[in-house]
């Protein structure tokens, strides 16, 4: 599914000459822009709104013999001020990332800043829809499904994180574009910044027990690489 996702996004840019640019702009359409991000949203938000007409896991109390040994430190209930955290940390990521978007194009006016802005709103999109993907097809208990307690659907969908996905995918689409457009070397502390704050996104999750280390790894990796494709992919003004 990831790989028909990557596919669609791909098949109108193929063509795209990859110039190098400091004032490189992207150019961004109703199609395949717009409608990718829509179906792509809506499609990450039917489990959300449907929870119980979806794939997830019934074990609760699942049997903590099954979890991997690099997770079994992890099961348990939910540290609340961790999780809290990692909201917060999750939020800041996003802002920063416009932030710094906005920083790189001073002096260009409004109109290359919102065309990044949407590009990387594409890649977190894309990003989320493939982390809800794999979390209904792999259907992974949390580390609280394995001690007594209430649960709910989502909790039987741990794999991957998608706050550490999306993070990353935040960090990765900075860093490509600002690659795209010939100008990373400049920018190496708000990228190392960026990369930092999903970082401690990706820990937060595992400290607050909301995911195993093995989730956020997942998630990373994924948005990682989505984060830096799409960017790359992009059609840009000629």
């Amino acid at each position: 599914m990831t790989f028909a996702v990557l596919l669609a996004v791909a098949a109108p840019y193929g063509a795209a000459a990859q110039q190098v640019s400091p004032t490189l702009r992207f150019r961004i359409r109703a199609w395949p822009d717009a409608v990718i991000v829509g179906t792509t949203a809506v499609a990450t938000l039917l489990p959300v709104l449907w929870p119980h007409s979806f794939p997830y896991a019934t074990c609760a109390p699942c049997d903590p013999s099954h979890v991997w040994g690099i997770d079994r430190g992890t099961v348990g209930p939910v540290r609340a001020a961790a999780n809290v955290f990692s909201y917060g940390t999750s939020a800041a990521e996003t802002g920063l990332g416009l932030l710094f978007l906005g920083l790189s194009r001073r002096g260009e006016g409004s109109g290359p800043f919102w065309e990044d802005a949407a590009v990387v709103t594409q890649a977190v999109s894309v990003t989320a829809f493939a982390t809800m993907a794999l979390k209904l097809l792999v259907h992974r208990p949390r580390p609280l499904m394995y001690v007594p307690g209430p649960v709910t659907p989502d909790d039987g969908r741990g794999f991957p994180s998608s706050h550490t996905s999306l993070s990353f995918a935040v960090a990765s689409a900075y860093a490509s574009i600002l690659s795209r457009r010939g100008i990373a070397g400049k920018h190496k502390t708000e990228i190392a910044t960026l990369f930092g704050v999903a970082a401690a996104t990706g820990v937060l999750r595992v400290v607050s027990r909301e995911h195993f280390p093995t989730d956020v790894v997942a998630g990373a990796v994924l948005g990682l690489g989505l984060g830096w494709i799409v960017p790359k992919l992009h059609a840009t003004l000629p």
